[in-house]
């Protein structure tokens, strides 16, 4: 299964000078938990609800002056929208992230893809094999 079959089309993104603040509540407004930091439709850095608890609010810095361009994770990891499930849980697997950009053959973002979204395929996939399974044994 291809990435374009599963990753959100909704892609949240705002630019590196947006404060934290303004990010905390763009993401609330949004019901996300990551915003793409982009400049010229190219992902520059992903920001989360985690990165803001671990690099501002832990540290005292303050959320309404503190740039998210300072906090961001960058450089970014991306996929292509062409990846297929197996591939995406191997790249969140070596690189110990959730969520990722899916990008096109030029590099401008089409979609998200998160651990989230992968897990309720698999679940829908575990269930017809069981199903699949209960039917034969009766």
């Amino acid at each position: 299964m291809s990435l374009r079959e599963i990753m959100s089309k909704d892609i949240t993104s705002l630019p590196k000078a947006a404060t934290v603040s303004d990010a905390a509540k763009f993401m609330t407004d949004m019901n996300v938990g990551s915003v793409i930091i982009m400049e010229d439709d190219k992902p520059l850095g992903l920001l989360t609800d985690r990165d803001i608890v671990s690099k501002v609010i832990a540290y005292g810095k303050d959320h309404k002056t503190t740039a998210i361009g300072e906090v961001m994770v960058s450089p970014i990891i991306t996929v292509s929208e062409e990846k297929d499930i197996v591939e995406v849980t191997k790249l969140m697997s070596d690189h110990g992230i959730r969520r990722l950009p899916v990008v096109d053959a030029g590099g401008k973002v089409v979609g998200v893809v998160s651990l989230d979204d992968i897990l309720v395929i698999l679940g829908e996939e575990m269930q017809n094999i069981a199903d699949a399974l209960k039917k034969e044994l009766e």
